[in-house]
């Protein structure tokens, strides 16, 4: 006997939240998308009431020739309507970028050091990275590649305030370019680019939030609900059934709000969303002995015949701060950070026949995909670098909610203020992606004499800073010792890092 299920499944809001996370290019879009400011999670309550009610889509494939289109970071486009694009582009090999990053390196203005290399803690000062950073711009020259990604900084453990300073620092394992990301070769996690804590800088200090959104049209909707009920009732073939449901959803608008969409950070957040609900649905493969949202439907059928699979639900997955403990001696002037900055998280809600949500029910099957995805995070950032570099939004972000709250001198301030005021310079002047085409995934599972069809359609990203710290902060005595490191500073004041090694 075949069971067919339709599961309308909204992979919506992939909130990369720090509670005063800014983005480069913040400007006024904020009041154009309507989206109110705030650092806490609250204010996005009117948005996640809209994107909770939707069917979005799992994949954007790309449609048609390239006309005009101009190339994206991290391999989307833009065509001339406005329609995000997936590209394939023949990028030089991993090894070919590390020469010549390790050739840029010694021309960097931070000669008689490699930027590349390993070290215990490298150290990084807020203030000369400024200086040298202005220098660089009056010559009219280009920031490094050291500057770009913060001297190799991908993890910061510890955030020193001195009188006129803040120096951060962290372990380096070693630098590599992979797959076009600049990331520690240890680790696997990204290196922080100067223009991701410039933006979470500048939410931090105005207390806004930014993100993005992939809403169907009122008419999608409408036109989603006859087709299901048509696949239903056998109206419709189900092998045509992903096919019609795709074309019956139609374009998905996308609204990046809080920044520039034409951003690096604006294009990370589409992007990492993209892609995260095309892994949950299976259109890229998860690491070995990791299970997608697919494999977690066959697993709770497997050890529950009588569950079956799950039927007209709204699944909610999105990308969310892990707060992360803090430490403080007792002048509060070092900080040092634990845990890992950033976790997916998921929902689920009842699907009503008009499109309209119901209540909140619990989902086995979203549980075991959060928690195999989270569990391991790390091989899926060594297999999709686009994670690390979103938990390096993350990582920023952490930097900034904490020089925030305990900046201590007028000289913090005005540091702060610097670094939020260049987030507006990141604007790639290209094509806004606008929209993003539906397609559907036809699931088929069986157990025992059953054979169920699942027919799955998927989708939206948001940020916020202050979510990344725990509210308690331990006081540690011992963390004064490490007051004096910002002391061991170069005597030349055009080195901005060094390490302390």
């Amino acid at each position: 006997m075949t069971h067919r299920h339709l599961l309308l499944i909204a992979l919506l809001v992939s909130f990369l939240a720090n509670q005063n996370s800014p983005v480069w290019g913040q400007d006024n879009r904020q009041q154009q998308t309507g989206v109110a400011g705030g650092g806490s999670f609250a204010d996005f309550a009117s948005l996640i009431d809209l994107i909770q009610t939707t069917v979005v889509p799992d994949t954007w494939d790309a449609l048609g020739g390239p006309s005009s289109m101009r190339e994206y970071p991290q391999g989307v486009y833009v065509d001339p309507s406005g329609t995000l694009l997936a590209c394939e582009t023949v990028a030089q090999s991993d090894s070919l970028a590390n020469l010549e990053s390790m050739l840029q390196s010694n021309s960097d203005s931070d000669a008689g050091q490699n930027w590349l290399a390993e070290s215990t803690l490298r150290c990084v000062s807020l203030t000369r990275l400024k200086d040298a950073w202005m220098n660089r711009q009056a010559g009219f020259s280009k920031p490094t590649e050291s500057m770009v990604h913060m001297a190799g900084l991908s993890k910061v453990r510890y955030v020193m305030l001195t009188d006129d300073d803040i120096v951060l620092a962290g372990p380096v394992g070693g630098i590599e370019s992979h797959q076009g990301w600049v990331r520690d070769r240890q680790t696997g996690l990204a290196a922080i680019r100067l223009d991701f804590l410039s933006t979470t800088i500048a939410a931090a200090r105005s207390k806004a939030s930014f993100g993005c959104t992939i809403d169907p049209t009122k008419q999608g909707l409408q036109n989603a609900a006859k087709v299901a009920a048509n696949i239903q009732s056998k109206s419709i073939p189900i092998g045509l059934a992903a096919e019609e449901l795709a074309s019956a959803i139609g374009m998905q608008r996308i609204e990046v709000f809080g920044t520039a969409a034409d951003t690096p950070i604006g294009l990370m957040m589409v992007e990492a969303d993209r892609h995260m609900k095309q892994l949950a649905l299976g259109i890229h493969p998860m690491p070995a002995e990791v299970a997608n949202y697919l494999d977690a439907i066959d697993t709770t059928i497997q050890q529950n015949a009588a569950q079956g699979p799950p039927n007209d639900l709204l699944l909610r997955l999105w990308f969310t701060a892990n707060a992360c403990q803090v430490r403080s001696d007792t002048d509060r002037r070092v900080f040092q950070i634990d845990g890992d900055a950033m976790r997916l998280s998921g929902q689920n809600e009842r699907a009503m026949a008009d499109g309209q949500r119901g209540h909140v029910i619990d989902d086995p099957r979203t549980k075991i995909f959060v928690d195999s995805f989270n569990g391991n995070a790390s091989k899926i950032r060594s297999k999709y670098p686009i994670y690390a570099g979103l938990q390096s939004i993350y990582e920023s972000a952490v930097v900034a909610a904490i020089a925030d709250k305990y900046a201590a001198s007028k000289s913090h301030e005005s540091l702060l203020d610097f670094f939020a005021a260049t987030s507006s310079s990141a604007s790639l002047g290209l094509p806004i992606p606008k929209q993003v085409q539906t397609i559907a995934v036809m699931h088929r599972t069986r157990s025992g004499k059953q054979r169920h069809n699942i027919l799955i359609a998927s989708g939206g990203v948001a940020v916020k800073p202050s979510g990344t710290v725990a509210m308690d902060l331990v006081v540690d005595p011992t963390l004064r010792s490490f007051q004096n490191m910002p002391g061991d500073r170069p005597k030349v004041i055009q080195r901005w890092w060094w390490d302390a090694n």
